[in-house]
């Protein structure tokens, strides 16, 4: 995204990351009281409100990402991509804050303490891309004018990405899976989705940027050219 800056819509893109951090609080707490909770206590493996949970999710990204104001300037992938930047954000927020306060549930390392730090940059890493990730997409499919067939494979994804959460924090070895698909999923994004809104002219000058190596984006097409 850094690179597209001058290429995408900036000010949903924005507005869509607040209402990630807004919707996050909301969806962390969610998850940690129907699927966290019950995993680290122990007390079963919640598989129907995890899907549950992650279908509401992803039926309301889909919901934001096809509003007017999103689709009116193609910016369904970058919109998706901020707004799960935002709520990953605030789940990164629970994990590490349980990381540091709760004793007892057999994490790989408790306290406040250097290897919690290391682990904490680990997830404030990998969770809030994982979820740009699922959430951009989501709007590539949204672009493209599908939504509900996606939200329901969304929903598979942040399923899976929660459950494995849940279980590395005890065991840390199910957690590469995790770069594993940012690698793929990122490679998608780089090449199809977040670009995919541009308009023909601005892709040109895209690519002709990257094949310059020019490291960040810069509008260089006037406002009247976007659209042909």
């Amino acid at each position: 995204m850094s690179r597209m800056i001058g290429f995408y819509d900036l000010p949903t893109a924005t507005r869509l990351l607040l209402y990630g951090f807004f919707a996050g609080a909301l969806y962390q707490f969610l998850a940690a009281s129907m699927v966290l909770d019950p995993i680290w206590a122990g007390t079963g493996l919640p598989i129907v409100e995890g899907f549950l949970l992650s279908l509401t999710f992803s039926l309301l990204t889909m919901f934001l990402l096809t509003r007017q104001g999103v689709r009116q300037l193609n910016g369904q992938p970058t919109a998706g991509w901020t707004f799960g930047l935002g709520v990953g954000s605030m789940l990164v927020v629970l994990l590490i804050y349980r990381l540091v306060t709760t004793t007892g549930a057999g994490f790989l390392t408790t306290g406040f303490n250097a290897s919690t730090i290391i682990f904490g940059f680990i997830l404030a890493g990998i969770v809030p891309w994982s979820m740009a990730i699922i959430a951009a997409w989501q709007g590539w499919h949204a672009l493209e004018g599908r939504r509900f067939k996606p939200a329901f494979k969304a929903m598979f994804l942040h399923t899976t990405l929660l459950f494995t959460l849940a279980i590395g924090l005890n065991y840390p070895w199910f957690l590469p899976i995790i770069p594993v698909l940012i690698f793929v999923g990122q490679k998608r994004a780089d090449e199809v989705w977040l670009i995919s809104g541009l308009s023909p002219r601005m892709k040109q000058e895209w690519n002709r940027l990257q094949r310059t190596g020019v490291s960040t984006g810069v509008r260089a097409v006037a406002p009247e050219e976007e659209s042909e």
